[in-house]
């Protein structure tokens, strides 16, 4: 009876959420999900999220996480590629799936549900309403139902079975979904694990026996579920060891604390009265978090044990103050990317306030490799670089994915025969295995953990008819960690337009987190080398000065026509 997820004014038991479960089970199976049957989850941090996610587990099914925010072309293209059995979604999703629901069932699709919704939609029928119409058949193993109930015999998981798929954020093109085993997913369930053990080792500590008589243990989760952050990433404490924002929490009896959507207040006032002991996220947020407590003047109220963040390069400065102003919480973060299932490295406590820039060691079971970032070669081919030398991060383990979904070109490019990943991240490993990364992929901006390519949003600029070129670099923020910026060059024969009008058109094609907070208009020209390339170094630190001087870097917007 002790309380799994906690949703605005729900609270599920894990009895609830079992009956939840064995229901939905049910239901999908009279829709053909069988073993290797897809089901796509496409919603907010809903209850329906997990329990749909479980209940296709229960099966032997592949979960497929949408994520949930993508413009509508590259929504229904995840779900397509998939060719899932059974969709649900919310009533935001339902919208732009319904009209399209005939060409699903063209490719197999025998069930669209929709939870919480408050209109109905051609093509997606409500999920109480089809759980009411449905006989609900039983498990024999745990016999809830009545006898003369048809069993639903669940389907014993083997390690190389196929259990998820994620998706790539899709900044250069369509998101890729990567596929893993069940021993490939669920291999971080003990990686999670090996940073604070390492941490409690090295300040001379023993490792904490399990006590089933411990207060349950607690997270709020303020990542997406469809990002494998979500679904996997962890949170440390100095009084046990690892739990985790979904897998691992469940796993160990945990509560789930979930939001509609992020609200620093709100998750501020859920850390303070729902006593949670864990919480972490990308690291703006819990940075939003930190300052909202203190801004309530409520840090007598909170009893954090642990604080960790991923999916970002977090502030330097971000461990000092969790430390300052929770002493004994023990702070951590990690790296890692959706083709390894979240975790390629962790550092937690002591470590970590010594080398706030690292992102740790690998666990015992995984290996980091730097190479030659242009070398055509196999990364097992290959000779690693020498300590302090910066090359592409490659990874290997048994938590290194399949490869990415019915795209083999895709796989070959990115995973070598010998299951070495390429990160496209350059980094480089101090004496003793810490990882740092010294910049990421050629371009790559990354705003609250999405990774956004500015080729891309160039492009959407240049297709404004106003627009003759677009050069797009980062700007640090305290919010979001990094922003989108641009600097534009106009056609002489067309009306100058405004901030404002280009925000709209880049937001017409693209995604919400990709439009640029601050676009500047060029008089002249943009430094260029002698080929005529953009110098986007040089172009970075003018634009930085320029968002610096307006006090920009709370996530405000601006527009200017300078010389730069």
């Amino acid at each position: 009876n002790k309380e799994y997820i906690v949703y605005e004014g729900d609270r599920l038991s894990y009895a609830d959420a079992n009956e939840r479960i064995l229901r939905l089970a049910s239901l999908f199976y009279e829709n053909g999900v069988r073993k290797g049957d897809r089901v796509a989850i496409a919603m907010r941090n809903l209850p329906e999220w997990i329990i749909s996610w479980w209940a296709c587990h229960l099966l032997g099914g592949i979960a497929v996480a949408v994520n949930a925010w993508l413009p509508p072309a590259a929504f229904f293209h995840c779900i397509s590629i998939t060719e899932p059995k059974v969709v649900v979604v919310d009533e935001e999703r339902q919208a732009l799936l319904g009209p399209r629901a005939p060409e699903l069932r063209q490719k197999g699709c025998q069930g669209i549900f929709s939870v919480r919704t408050k209109q109905r939609q051609d093509g997606v029928v409500p999920l109480d309403e089809a759980l009411g119409q449905h006989q609900i058949r039983k498990l024999p193993q745990l016999d809830l139902q009545p006898e003369v109930i048809p069993e639903l015999i669940p389907t014993h998981a083997l390690q190389k079975d196929h259990a998820t798929i994620f998706f790539t954020s899709g900044t250069t093109s369509l998101p890729k979904g990567v596929l893993s085993t069940q021993r490939q997913f669920l291999t971080n369930r003990f990686n999670t694990a090996t940073g604070p053990a390492r941490a409690m080792l090295r300040r001379g500590e023993s490792l904490p026996v399990p006590d089933l008589n411990a207060p349950q243990r607690s997270v709020l989760l303020t990542t997406p579920l469809f990002h494998v952050m979500g679904a996997f990433e962890t949170s440390y404490s100095s009084a046990h060891s690892n739990q985790s924002f979904l897998t691992l929490m469940t796993s160990t009896g945990g509560k789930l604390v979930l939001m509609y959507k992020f609200d620093a207040a709100r998750a501020a006032d859920l850390i303070c009265r729902e006593k949670l002991l864990s919480a972490g996220g990308v690291p703006n947020l819990v940075a939003q978090i930190l300052d909202e407590i203190d801004r309530q003047g409520r840090w007598n109220e909170v009893v954090l044990e642990g604080i960790s963040y991923g999916g970002g390069p977090p502030s330097s400065k971000l461990p000092a103050v969790t430390k300052q102003r929770i002493p004994n919480a023990m702070a951590g973060q990690g790296y890692g990317l959706t083709e390894v299932n979240s975790v390629a490295t962790t550092i937690v406590g002591d470590d970590y306030i010594q080398r706030p820039t690292s992102c740790g060691q690998a666990p015992p079971v995984v290996s980091l490799k730097i190479v030659d970032p242009d070398s055509k070669r196999p990364v097992s081919e290959q000779k690693a670089y020498p300590a302090g030398k910066i090359g592409e991060v490659c990874i290997f383990g048994p938590n290194v994915s399949e490869g990415y979904w019915r795209d083999e070109a895709a796989t070959r490019k990115a995973f070598d025969e010998d299951g070495w990943f390429r990160s496209g991240d350059l980094g480089y490993m101090d004496e003793e295995g810490f990882l740092f990364i010294a910049d990421r992929a050629k371009d790559i901006i990354v705003r609250s953990g999405e990774n956004i390519a500015s080729v891309m949003v160039e492009d959407a600029l240049s297709h404004h008819a106003a627009v003759r070129e677009a050069a797009v670099v980062p700007v640090p923020c305290e919010v979001h960690g990094e922003q989108v910026a641009a600097v534009v060059l106009t056609r002489s024969e067309h009306a100058a337009p405004s901030m404002k009008e280009l925000q709209t058109h880049v937001a017409s094609i693209l995604p919400k987190h990709c439009v640029p907070a601050l676009i500047l208009f060029e008089k002249e020209d943009m430094p260029r080398n002698g080929t005529g390339k953009v110098l986007k170094n040089e172009l970075k630190i003018s634009v930085q000065r320029e968002w610096e001087r307006r006090g920009l870097g709370r996530g405000a917007k601006g527009e200017g026509r300078v010389k730069l």
